[in-house]
């Protein structure tokens, strides 16, 4: 039975756990550039964008807490296994990983579209 180390996927866990918190941290500095931005442009192109981007803030936020939900409860599940296996896992016992791994890689790319998207939205308005 081939095995990997709960070391390497506990990495791999951390690195995605630490980047979706930057990206949820930056979400809030976002809306608050939001607000600033909308509290001086009052018309009604402005007020729809903002609510877009409120929307989308929420949404992504959302999603970052979901995923890193299901990140700790894999890892836990991972760990109870390590212990039984001397700090190993049975390789063919994680799709899991490379399902969040995807998931993790799916939410990067929609917060950089996002991001830019919002970089645009400010060049505009300021």
């Amino acid at each position: 039975m081939q095995t990997t180390s709960i070391k390497k996927i506990n990495g791999h866990h951390n690195e995605w756990k630490n980047a979706l918190g930057f990206y949820k941290d930056e979400l809030s500095i976002f809306n608050n550039r939001l607000t600033e931005v909308a509290a001086r442009n009052t018309t009604r192109e402005i007020m729809q964008m903002e609510e877009h981007f409120q929307n989308q803030f929420l949404i992504q936020a959302e999603n970052i807490d979901i995923l890193k939900h299901d990140i700790n409860e894999h890892l836990k599940r991972m760990q109870q296994e390590a212990q039984l296996r001397a700090g190993h896992i049975d390789k063919g016992e994680i799709p899991i990983h490379f399902l969040l791994k995807e998931r993790f890689e799916n939410e990067e790319k929609v917060y950089a579209e996002l991001k830019q998207e919002f970089d645009q939205f400010l060049s505009k308005v300021m």
